[in-house]
């Protein structure tokens, strides 16, 4: 789904305006800067980042770019940064300006850059080969042709390759034009080189495909000519189409598992449909999918009723259960009952052992990308991760308003991906947190909230596909009456007891045990010996395993206490912090396998 088919829900200006912070200073900031846009003049769109894995002494450099354009009509360029300690600080390696010529170019619209590495040699060009695949559309809105540009030393340096498809563009055809649209490469079961892209040059038998196209000689040539035809077997395959005359599959991505099989993930888009994304599997090297190309596959809805949509984003961890899992993100996140929008819109990572059927889990991401009112900074639109080399750590970069003089950045940030072990000391602020409700900061390894109140404020880390675990952590009652740590929460929501899953407290007298779902329900309390004065720090620990819910208290002046309770009302979920009538802080928390 590209941004000019206007299927993006209008922007929610009252609801952002003066919200953003400076990482650090609230729960679901904006994250760090890979590139801040120098004017409004720019636009700024989808983002891609590379880890460099074979390319000798440059590996571990990340490369970046996004999609960019020039809201005057004067011509662009794609900016290519790049840093050399994970993210942390960034500069700019080179600029790709139009490589093509005639009328209406040098363009001001170049759209959808993919960066990739030769993992292995293909053709004569050695493993550690950068290309970058990208689309420009030329002002006159009636072309898209996919550009392919290579790199030989690390991205210091590109050679424009070749024009490797051209369609129509965005020129008032029935379903929005006649254009080809995000190019993705990956290697395919063979060994060769393949791109896969949204084609909407089927019409008008179909709105829009997801097609794909291979090369032998690393780039140079294709299975399919720039028009289309075919230059040798396979030609151009089509992957996925609907019989539905308005349906629009786009936006495709792919994930290679170990034993060779490949999965596509999409969105499809079109009448009475959300861009809800869907997945399918191939097990012949990524030649068909499914059962053909009308098959649409299953949709990614998770255990707790949320599905993401437009322009998902998949990817293959080994970290996380003996399959790994796939780690899918969209651009936005809604309820599978009513498609309205979730507390983690934009902030959803979903989760999914690749050998598993039903639902996904999911886990915050880094950071919550902030819409702004500028229409031209393209807030989490096709999102990006990046996994670490353990899959334990996931990047993700996609553009963001800022706050600052231009509203808008290439926002990017790394937290756990869902994973135990897991540790939150709060030195980064809150990445990989979400919060519902209250007014959240952090400071010296602290998390604190500070508004109170009723509501039940709490935030929320970790997998809802997590299952049996114990949580260490230290609370501090700051005000009122009570506060401490949700276990095996799911379906969190703002208000006093919206979630499902545990709660475990400590009040000035007493520890307590209860289960939230929609109400309250106490399991059990024990008394805390002298009780616990107000800004004083209490150790917890809970343990979840199967039925049995332990739970140990203790205070550094003070006996342990210790009680347990049987209940299988909640089997999986994740852990959060939460008040209650008052004010409270915490800190050290840990989350381990169950012993």
């Amino acid at each position: 789904m590209r941004w000019l088919t206007g299927l993006l829900t209008a922007l929610l200006l009252a609801l952002v305006a003066g919200a953003v912070q400076p990482l650090g200073a609230t729960a679901n900031s904006p994250g760090e800067s890979m590139y801040t846009r120098q004017s409004q003049n720019e636009f700024v769109g989808s983002a891609r980042v590379i880890r460099l894995e074979h390319s000798g002494s440059a590996n571990g450099t990340l490369i970046g770019t996004f999609e960019h354009a020039s809201v005057d009509g004067s011509p662009s360029e794609f900016v290519l940064r790049t840093s050399k300690d994970d993210g942390e600080t960034w500069r700019t390696l080179t600029e790709l300006r139009d490589p093509l010529t005639g009328e209406h170019h040098p363009s001001d619209r170049m759209w959808q850059p993919f960066l990739f590495e030769l993992p292995q040699k293909m053709g004569k060009y050695p493993a550690g080969t950068l290309l970058m695949a990208a689309n420009i559309e030329p002002g006159a809105n009636t072309r898209s042709d996919f550009v392919l540009w290579r790199s030989a030393d690390h991205g210091a340096s590109w050679d424009f390759q070749s024009v490797v498809q051209t369609g129509g563009g965005t020129d008032g055809a029935p379903h929005g034009g006649t254009g080809i649209w995000e190019p993705f490469l990956t290697v395919d079961g063979a060994g060769r080189l393949a791109m896969f892209f949204a084609d909407e040059r089927k019409q008008p038998e179909h709105a829009q495909v997801i097609a794909h196209i291979v090369s032998e000689d690393g780039g140079e040539t294709w299975s399919a000519n720039p028009d289309g035809s075919k230059n040798f077997e396979p030609g151009l395959v089509v992957d996925v189409q609907s019989d539905s005359a308005t349906d629009r599959p786009g936006m495709p991505t792919t994930a290679t598992l170990p034993d060779g099989r490949m999965v596509l993930a999409y969105e499809i888009c079109g009448a009475g449909r959300n861009c809800e994304a869907y997945t399918k599997t191939s097990t012949d090297g990524g030649m068909t999918w499914g059962s053909g190309p009308s098959d649409l596959g299953e949709m990614a809805v998770s255990s707790d009723g949320r599905y993401l949509g437009s322009s998902p984003y998949l990817v293959w961890s080994p970290a996380g259960g003996e399959n790994g899992r796939l780690l899918m993100m969209g651009m936005r996140t809604r309820y599978a009952g009513t498609n309205e929008f979730t507390p983690e819109d934009r902030q959803a990572v979903f989760a999914k052992d690749p050998d598993a059927s039903g639902p996904w889990s999911w886990a915050p991401a880094p950071f919550q990308p902030v819409e702004g009112p500028d229409p031209n900074c393209k807030t989490s639109y096709s999102p990006h991760m990046l996994l670490d080399d353990t899959g334990r750590s996931v990047r993700l970069t996609t553009p963001t308003a800022t706050g600052g003089p231009t509203d808008c950045m290439v926002g990017t940030g790394a937290a756990n991906s869902g994973v135990l072990p897991y540790t939150s000391t709060f030195q980064d602020g809150t990445a990989g947190w979400i919060d519902y409700g209250g007014c959240w900061k952090t400071a010296g390894g602290v998390l604190s909230e500070t508004c109170g109140g009723s509501g039940g404020n709490k935030s929320v880390a970790g997998s809802t596909g997590w299952t049996d675990y114990r949580l260490d952590g230290e609370v501090r009652i700051d005000s009122g009456d009570q506060a401490g740590f949700l276990v095996r929460a799911s379906d969190p929501r703002k208000g006093t007891d919206a979630h499902k899953g545990y709660y475990v407290g400590v009040t000035s007298k007493n520890i307590v045990l209860g289960k939230q779902d929609g109400g309250w329900q106490q399991l059990e309390q024990a008394a805390i010996p002298g009780g616990l004065k107000t800004g004083k720090w209490y150790r917890l620990t809970v343990d979840v395993d199967g039925c049995d819910i332990k739970v140990t208290g203790r205070a550094a002046d003070s006996a342990p206490v210790a009680f347990a309770h049987t209940d299988c009302s909640f089997t999986s979920g994740a852990i959060g912090v939460r008040d209650q009538a008052g004010t409270g802080s915490w800190r050290k928390i840990s989350v381990t396998e169950s012993r």
